[in-house]
C-alpha cells in the first residue's frame, strides 16, 4: 500500500511558519486542529452518572500554544 503524502504538511509551510509568517502558522495550526481536538478529549459526567466526551478547550489552547512555541523555535538545517 502506498503511503499518503497528504498526512504531512508541506515543507514550505513549516519553513514559512518557522520564519515567523503568521498566515503559515495559522494554516499549520488548522492542519493539526483535528488531531489537537482529539488529544484534548475529556470525559464529563452529568448528575445521573452518564459519561459524555467533550473537548477540553483549556487543554486545547495549551497544546496550540506549545505547538506555536515549538514552531517558532524550530531551526531548519539545509544539508
Amino acid at each position: 500500500m502506498k503511503k499518503s503524502v497528504k498526512k504531512c504538511p508541506p515543507y514550505r509551510l513549516i519553513a514559512a511558519a518557522a520564519d515567523g509568517d503568521e498566515q503559515a502558522l495559522d494554516k499549520l495550526l488548522l492542519f493539526y486542529d483535528a488531531y489537537i481536538s482529539k488529544a484534548s478529549l475529556k470525559p464529563l459526567y452529568d448528575s445521573y452518572g452518564n459519561i459524555y466526551i467533550a473537548v477540553d478547550m483549556e487543554l486545547k489552547g495549551r497544546i496550540r500554544e506549545a505547538l506555536m512555541k515549538m514552531i517558532q523555535g524550530f531551526e531548519l538545517e539545509i544539508v
